[in-house]
Formats: C-alpha cells, sequence, structure tokens
C-alpha cells in the first residue's frame, strides 16, 4: 500500500498545481502568498524530475504547508481537493517516524 501512495504522490503534487492555476485570486497575494506559490512550483519542478524517486518526507510537508497558506486566496469548490489535501496529510502522518 505504501509504494502505490509513493507513485501517488506525484499525482497529488501536479493536481494541487493545476487546482492552483485556475483556482488562485492572485490580484490577492501578499509577499507570503507569492513566496508559498513559489515554493510549490520549485518543489513540484524539483521532484518531477526523477519521479521513480518519491518526495522526501520534509518536500512532502513543505508542500502542504503551503498549500494552507494559499487556501485564503484558492477558491474551489471541487471536492476532490479536499480529498487530495487529506490524501497528503495521510501519507505525511504515515511516513513520519515514530
Amino acid at each position: 500500500m505504501m509504494y502505490h501512495k509513493m507513485n501517488e504522490i506525484f499525482t497529488i503534487f501536479a493536481n494541487f498545481i493545476n487546482f492552483l492555476n485556475v483556482s488562485c485570486y492572485q490580484a490577492q497575494f501578499t509577499h507570503q502568498h507569492e513566496q508559498a506559490r513559489a515554493r510549490l512550483e520549485a518543489l513540484y519542478s524539483e521532484t518531477s524530475k526523477t519521479p521513480q524517486v518519491p518526495p522526501t518526507l520534509e518536500q512532502c510537508i513543505s508542500f502542504y504547508n503551503d498549500i494552507r497558506v494559499l487556501e485564503k486566496v484558492t477558491d474551489t469548490d471541487d471536492p476532490d481537493y479536499h480529498v487530495y489535501k487529506r490524501f497528503l496529510r495521510t501519507y505525511i502522518a504515515e511516513t513520519t517516524p515514530e
């Protein structure tokens, strides 16, 4: 099950980027939002170069935290957005060492 989730994490990252491309109110971005969006884009670009290697736990946490920063300037009523967020949160919890 964990191997399947590691492969899915790239799909989750890509889906979040797609949601942000169509759902962000960039006119309302503060500097903090701009930095979070830049970090997401950089992280996705970096990790997508080697899809056979899953993102590190730290990269997943960083990605999730930046998604949270952008929540107030992201408008979507697509239920998948919340499913993806829950999946990422669960993946982080399951891969965090005890």
